[in-house]
Order: C-alpha cells, then sequence, then structure tokens
C-alpha cells in the first residue's frame, strides 16, 4: 500500500507539472519555444510597444529581441574583464528598420527628431534574474516606427552602441500620439 501511495505522489506531481507547462505554453509565455531539459532559451528579452492617440490605445505589440554581436561583447566585458564605463543599458531609440541582423551596431535610420529621439528610460529590477527599462515620448510629427534598440550611449544616432534590436510591425504615428516602449532584459538562470 505504501509503495502504492508513493507511485500515486509521483504521478501526481508529474501531472502537475505537466499542467503548470502546458498552462504556461497556452498563455503565451513560451511562444516559440521548444522544451527540454537542456534546451537553452532562445529569447530571454522581450520588448512591448504601446501607442495612445487622444488616450486611446491604437497599437499594442510585444515581440522578442536579436541580441548584437556587440552588445554580446559589451556584455562580456563587463563581467568578464571589468573594462567597460559606459554599463547601463538604458538608453532607448526609435527608427522605419526593417530586417534586422545581430551585426548592427546602431539603428540604420534613427529618429533623431519629432519628440522621438533616443532617450534614457527609467530600469526597475523585475526578479532575481531580469530588469526592465520603460521610455516614453510624444511625437511632434508624423513617422513611421518599425523597429526599436537598446543602447548604452544616449546620444542619439551614434554608432557602435547598439545591445539589441526588435522589428515590429509597422505603426504609424501622428503629432500628439504617445509611445512607450519597455525592454524587459533577462538573463536566464540556468
Amino acid at each position: 500500500m505504501k509503495k502504492l501511495n508513493k507511485n500515486l505522489k509521483t504521478i501526481l506531481i508529474a501531472v502537475g507539472l505537466i499542467a503548470s507547462i502546458m498552462g504556461a505554453y497556452t498563455l503565451g509565455f513560451y511562444s516559440g519555444q521548444t522544451f527540454g531539459v537542456y534546451q537553452e532559451v532562445k529569447h530571454p528579452h522581450i520588448v512591448n510597444v504601446i501607442i495612445w492617440r487622444s488616450g486611446v490605445v491604437i497599437y499594442n505589440y510585444t515581440t522578442h529581441n536579436i541580441l548584437t554581436t556587440i552588445g554580446a561583447k559589451h556584455a562580456r566585458n563587463i563581467f568578464g574583464f571589468d573594462n567597460e564605463t559606459a554599463r547601463q543599458v538604458i538608453y532607448i531609440s526609435l527608427s522605419s528598420d526593417t530586417s534586422p541582423d545581430k551585426s548592427w551596431t546602431k539603428l540604420p535610420n534613427e529618429i533623431t527628431d519629432g519628440g522621438l529621439a533616443r532617450t534614457s528610460g527609467t530600469p526597475t529590477v523585475i526578479n532575481a534574474t531580469a530588469f526592465q527599462v520603460v521610455a516614453s515620448w510624444t511625437a511632434t510629427g508624423s513617422y513611421t516606427i518599425s523597429c526599436t534598440g537598446i543602447h548604452w550611449d544616449g546620444t542619439a544616432g551614434s554608432d557602435g552602441n547598439l545591445f539589441a534590436v526588435a522589428e515590429i510591425p509597422t505603426a504609424n504615428v501622428i503629432s500628439g500620439d504617445n509611445i512607450q516602449v519597455t525592454w524587459t532584459i533577462n538573463t536566464p538562470d540556468g
């Protein structure tokens, strides 16, 4: 009887674990990822873009990003060599670029005017392995936004400091629209 209870307990724990994973999957938390004991997290960073027009949300999109090659080197230099003076990755930019690539060192068509220039976001720790950076703008003209980047240098249009980049479906903004971009940077806990 004790062996039966032990086996039943093991089965119930396994069923609970599977139900938890499937629940998270159906809620979209693991969208696009496969599961496995040794599966590497492919998209540890998430980007959300919200646009309001006259106080009404007209655009809300969440996606994953591409860690750039220079972004990975920046992290390596901080963690491995402690030789980076510009450490904070908190500056967010917008552009009309499409098809981002990990070889990018800046957004080729970064918006640098119209109230949408690169800006310092507010960083917040959200859990043991992640932080968020939130930036907001108010457009003073009409622009097409298809991409956002996060940098370790706040100089609008500057090169050589693009940590990561994310493409979004094209959003057309007009003067008075409010834009908020939230980058969630997550280091997998192994």
